[in-house]
């Protein structure tokens, strides 16, 4: 069910008159999805960072239309213009998209391991102990560029999987032994077992990078960098009226 404070937040916006037109332009963001931060494009709740845009993309006229699709494909289409914005993007994975100056969230990154195992995470090194899984071309930080990149064919060091909704799988691979750790982000992690009503019963084994998370635009046409311009001047609005507090108290992450 969708929190009583939100349906507020929704209704107030909606009753504001619309900058510019009468009728909303349409901006269509993607991503995988990332729950809590974007979660399924049918649920009541679609996520932290989707939220956070539709409200502020709001106030400057625009209304948000949410997709989930594999991250890999996501960033392709945003790329070449097919849709508008990237949910949960960092500079290091694309560089080439417009990016507006605020984050809307920060993302930490560790290494997670069966609850029996003592290897712990001290650095890029030791790594080379063990077999990590991934999700193809997630930055993870600057885990990636780093890392895994380097060492992309290795299948010994690696394991590499594409697709979407990953996470799981990933999971069940470490939990078959199939794989020594994964990298997740903790709040994702978390949240993955809290949708079985389970806490989660992995190790940390040590954080291994964090990043700051956008909603970055295509590059394909000088709308991109509008439509950065326009979300950053949403958000200072959202923060002077603390709408964005209010939100961030419906999903429980107030360390935002």
């Amino acid at each position: 069910m969708r929190p009583l404070a939100f349906l507020a937040l929704t209704l107030l916006l909606l009753a504001a008159p619309v900058q510019g037109s009468d009728e909303a332009d349409v901006v269509t963001l993607v991503a995988d999805e990332w729950c809590p931060y974007n979660c399924s494009p049918d649920a009541d709740s679609q996520g932290i960072l989707v939220d956070i845009a539709r409200q502020a993309l709001l106030l400057e006229g625009y209304r948000v239309k949410y997709q989930s699709m594999p991250w890999r494909r996501a960033i392709r289409d945003v790329r070449n213009g097919h849709f508008d914005g990237l949910i949960g993007a960092g500079p290091a994975e694309t560089p080439d998209f417009h990016f507006p100056e605020q984050p809307l969230a920060m993302a930490h990154h560790s290494l997670f391991t069966r609850p029996d195992s003592d290897w712990t995470y001290t650095g890029l090194e030791s790594l080379t102990a063990i077999r990590l899984g991934v999700i193809q071309e997630y930055s993870y930080g600057g885990l990636h560029e780093a890392y895994i990149a380097p060492n992309e064919h290795s299948a010994e060091r690696l394991m590499v999987l594409s697709g979407n909704q990953v996470l799981p799988r990933l999971v069940q691979l470490l939990e078959m032994g199939r794989i020594d750790a994964l990298a997740a982000e903790e709040k994702v992690l978390n949240h993955h077992y809290q949708r079985q009503d389970r806490i989660n019963p992995l190790r940390n084994a040590g954080l291994a990078y964090q990043e700051e998370l956008y909603i970055a635009f295509t590059p394909a046409s000088p709308e991109g960098r509008e439509l950065a311009e326009a979300l950053d001047r949403g958000l200072m609005k959202l923060r002077e009226k603390g709408m964005i507090a209010e939100i961030l108290t419906d999903y429980r992450m107030l360390d935002h």
